[in-house]
């Protein structure tokens, strides 16, 4: 049995469909190893957060949702919602993660007791008409100056997104 089968074009069939599926591989394992990143930086005594849930999936009238990396800030008394786009910006994501935030306020959150969800939408890679280079957008609505200032920013994810995504770092290891 052979894996692919010529066509009369001579294009292998399925091909396509493997590609695809890596691609799709190497998306969730980078996503994966920036999550891991992103839980050993913020799920700290400092930071005041500590981890709910990860990959946690949503699904709503057949349409899926991921949040992956679910935290808890402590303090501030609300969720974090961290979501990884491991491709190109597009602006409609950021619709996309705003309405995620409301699922997990309507699933998890409890109203008198905690405040609003938060979160942020990572991209590695900016849209076409764009410099080169991570996208972050905090979406820290309805929240006040200092407790913006007890979360992350933008610049701080950015740089760990280009931390993850510098291959330098494999050039220096010992051989």
């Amino acid at each position: 049995m052979t894996f692919f089968q010529r066509t009369e074009d001579f294009e292998p069939e399925g091909f396509e469909d493997v590609v695809g599926e890596l691609i799709e591989a190497i998306r969730r394992s980078f996503t994966g190893i920036l999550v891991d990143h992103l839980e050993d930086m913020l799920a700290v005594p400092d930071r005041h957060m500590c981890v709910v849930d990860r990959h946690l999936h949503i699904t709503e009238d057949d349409r899926d949702y991921t949040v992956d990396l679910l935290l808890f800030h402590v303090t501030q008394m609300r969720y974090f919602a961290i979501q990884v786009q491991a491709g190109r910006f597009d602006p409609a994501l950021v619709a996309r993660s705003r309405y995620t935030l409301r699922l997990v306020d309507d699933l998890v959150r409890v109203p008198d007791v905690h405040g609003s969800t938060v979160g942020v939408l990572l991209c590695t890679d900016a849209a076409a008409d764009q410099e080169p280079g991570p996208v972050v957008v905090t979406l820290y609505d309805d929240l006040s100056p200092a407790q913006r200032s007890e979360l992350p920013s933008g610049l701080e994810f950015a740089d760990l997104v280009g931390r993850c995504l510098d291959t330098s770092v494999v050039k220096d290891q010992p051989t």
